[in-house]
């Protein structure tokens, strides 16, 4: 009887990538791995709540109660694909030198690279 091995016929793991999402200034900025740092949208507190529309893809959310729970959504529902394009599109937020990142809300975050053979395609940009 021929052996299969089980390694062979198994999925390939996922590669993930890291990201950092901040809550700065009225903005939500995201850093990648080269540690560019782009400006993702808007993110402000109306009274208690905080909400986020991004400019990209008119992503939005409302009623958060921290600025980390509105990050924490925001990197929810992001995919690999639209913010790799986010970081090869839009300039480094960080040339201007008036970004100050220390000390402000942030979240890390892991998004899912593609599968070998998956579709290099995003329908939702």
């Amino acid at each position: 009887m021929a052996h299969l091995d089980d390694r062979a016929h198994a999925p390939a793991p996922r590669r993930q990538q890291p990201f950092t999402l901040y809550a700065a200034g009225g903005r939500v900025y995201a850093r990648n791995l080269d540690q560019k740092v782009i400006d993702l949208g808007e993110l402000r507190q109306d009274g208690s709540a905080w909400r986020y529309r991004l400019d990209g893809n008119q992503q939005s959310g409302q009623g958060f109660s921290t600025a980390e729970e509105a990050l924490r959504d925001i990197g929810g529902h992001l995919r690999f694909l639209w913010l790799d394009g986010q970081f090869t599109a839009v300039a480094d937020a960080r040339d201007g030198d008036t970004l100050n990142l220390d000390g402000v809300p942030e979240v890390e975050i892991l998004l899912d690279e593609l599968k070998p053979g998956e579709p290099m395609v995003d329908a939702s940009v």
